[in-house]
């Protein structure tokens, strides 16, 4: 009788221990569709209820800083972060976790770990390795957040074997702005890896050392692509100065991103030399270098007005005959008239007439 007893005791303890757990997975799944829904303070009120019978609840201690960051209270938000540094890596793993797996919450989880700061440091220096970029993305943002407590932990991670890692540590270590790590960036020039002496080189240009420029452009002849892409961005801040033909080179990249980054720094430079291969560019099937390479133009100005016009003359693609005229008139050059004129009068596509009327009236 006894042991039927026990038998029967143990069994409601079982059942009333799982329906706990699950109420508490189910209020976290609700939890988690109130914020998604803007139900900020049901979400919260509900959270706390539920870390208050399970604060062992990582989980929805991360979404509990979703709802508070969500409905700007700041105290709360900086008491419940504060536990988080106190509970350690557990917590800061948790909300990594969160920040990779779901993007709706990425914001919330990077300022998060912002706020934990030094702590959190070596847990999110290794996602600047991470094979999703919107995660390599906000661990660089973090780092650069959290600034001068980050530095040491990244003068270290320059010896790391991951390129990634490498570069990114050279790359922040510039944009957070500390001097004293140029020595460590100097020595990084000599890696083997192309990407980590580009990055080196744009954080000492950051840092005031501008005698690496010579690095930055050599990086546009990089076998990576990242290293390609680094240093054309790069070289849009650095145009005093800057030797022409690497770019004019560059513009045959086979990257969309490099290619624009270097029309744009060409538009910048506005050296008419670079007229000619812009017009070609201007012919591109991709909207985007087409709309760099007009802008560029643009930015040079009349030295560019008669390629335009010759362009203009003789263009069939829609596309490319609009932007050009386009072009043509955000210069405002009177020497376009005749041109766009009888492309006004003459030409059989109206969309093309309009757009030749609207450069007209900005001339005239």
């Amino acid at each position: 009788m006894l042991r039927k007893i026990i038998v029967v005791i143990s069994f409601l303890f079982l059942v009333s221990f799982i329906s706990c757990g699950q109420k508490g997975i189910n209020d976290l799944e609700i939890a988690r569709q109130e914020i998604q829904e803007r139900a900020y303070t049901q979400a919260e009120i509900r959270l706390e209820k539920l870390l208050g019978k399970q604060p062992q609840n990582l989980e929805a201690r991360c979404l509990l800083t979703v709802a508070y960051n969500r409905q700007n209270k700041t105290q709360k938000l900086e008491t419940a972060v504060g536990k988080m540094r106190e509970i350690g890596k557990p917590a800061i793993e948790k909300a990594i976790d969160i920040m990779r797996r779901e993007q709706i919450f990425e914001e919330d989880m990077s300022k998060v770990l912002t706020l934990i700061g030094e702590p959190a440091v070596d847990y999110v220096i290794p996602l600047l390795a991470d094979k999703t970029e919107y995660v390599r993305e906000n661990a660089v943002a973090i780092l650069i957040d959290i600034g001068t407590p980050a530095v040491d932990h990244l003068r270290k991670s320059l010896n790391s074997p991951d390129v990634l890692i490498r570069s990114g540590s050279a790359k922040i270590l510039g944009e957070i702005g500390d001097k004293t790590s140029i020595q460590s960036l100097i020595k990084e020039l000599n890696d083997p890896d192309s990407l980590v002496k580009v990055e080196s080189a744009i954080a000492l240009y950051k840092l005031g050392e501008k005698g690496y420029v010579k690095t930055i452009v050599d990086g546009l002849k990089s076998d990576t692509v990242l290293a390609r892409r680094s240093a054309a961005k790069a070289l849009q801040d650095v145009v005093e100065n800057l030797a022409i033909e690497p770019l004019i080179k560059a513009l045959s990249d086979t990257d969309a991103q490099v290619r624009i980054a270097v029309i744009r720094t060409l538009g910048k430079i506005k050296n008419p030399r670079a007229i000619n291969p812009l017009i070609e560019n201007l012919k591109s099937k991709d909207a985007d270098i087409r709309n760099a390479s007009a802008d560029s133009l643009r930015e040079i100005g009349e030295p560019a007005v008669m390629p335009l016009v010759n362009l203009v003359k003789q263009e069939q693609d829609i596309a490319v005959l609009q932007k050009a005229i386009q072009t043509l008139g955000e210069i405002g050059d009177k020497r376009a008239i005749d041109v766009l004129e009888k492309i006004y009068a003459e030409h059989s596509n109206s969309l093309v007439k309009q757009e030749a009327a609207v450069a007209l009236n900005k001339i005239e």
